[in-house]
């Protein structure tokens, strides 16, 4: 009997907790249907601060003795494929143009030919992001995507190098509103690997 109750109260938390991330889904639906796309690195802009503002919000849920350890410098996560929408792209292009900097195009152009099954069939070196620099460093950091911003954990960071084979110890933090604030925002406005998106983007003048 106490087995029975158990089971039924699981479950009950279950459907309490789907219908909780169904809202919020939603909402952050309208929000995103409802957004002014006319100057597109303004729209994205927008969102990286309200994802910043959620995510401080909800690091209060951190559980204590385990601090977020993603740090500069700690850069494994940076050789994996990334999934943004346009106007993450529309800004990325407009901070690489105010900033002078120069990403390495030719790499950009062969990562754009992979996909997010084959991303681990390049050449080791052609996996990492072009934005990061000689320190590991992600010379974007204030315009970065927020797939990137949401993605942390509390595990040891070597454990993010999938060249040890030791990513099924990853601790991550999720916070589910912020998971659900990028899920509105892809089915929206459309979704693509970063090279895909941004070589046209920093191609356009």
């Amino acid at each position: 009997m106490d087995d029975d109750l158990e089971a039924d109260s699981s479950a009950g938390q279950r459907r309490k907790k789907a219908a909780w991330l169904r809202a919020v889904y939603e909402r952050n639906l309208a929000q995103c249907r409802a957004a002014d796309t006319a100057d597109a690195p303004a729209l994205a802009r927008k969102a990286h601060t309200a994802m910043d503002a959620q995510l401080q919000r909800d690091s209060v849920s951190v559980p204590e003795g385990k601090p977020i350890r993603c740090g500069r410098g700690c850069s494994h996560c940076c050789h994996g494929p990334v999934e943004i929408w346009p106007q993450e792209a529309a800004l990325l292009a407009q901070f690489v143009r105010d900033a002078g900097l120069r990403p390495d195009l030719a790499r950009l152009e062969r990562q754009s030919h992979y996909t997010v099954e084959t991303w681990r069939e390049q050449a080791v070196a052609d996996q990492a992001c072009v934005f990061l620099d000689h320190e590991g460093a992600c010379s974007v950091y204030a315009a970065r995507p927020n797939t990137c911003r949401k993605l942390l954990v509390m595990s040891d960071p070597a454990c993010c190098d999938v060249q040890q084979g030791r990513t099924d110890e990853i601790d991550r933090w999720f916070s589910w509103e912020a998971e659900m604030m990028e899920v509105a925002a892809l089915e929206v406005f459309g979704m693509a690997l970063l090279p895909r998106l941004l070589l046209p983007a920093l191609q356009q003048k």
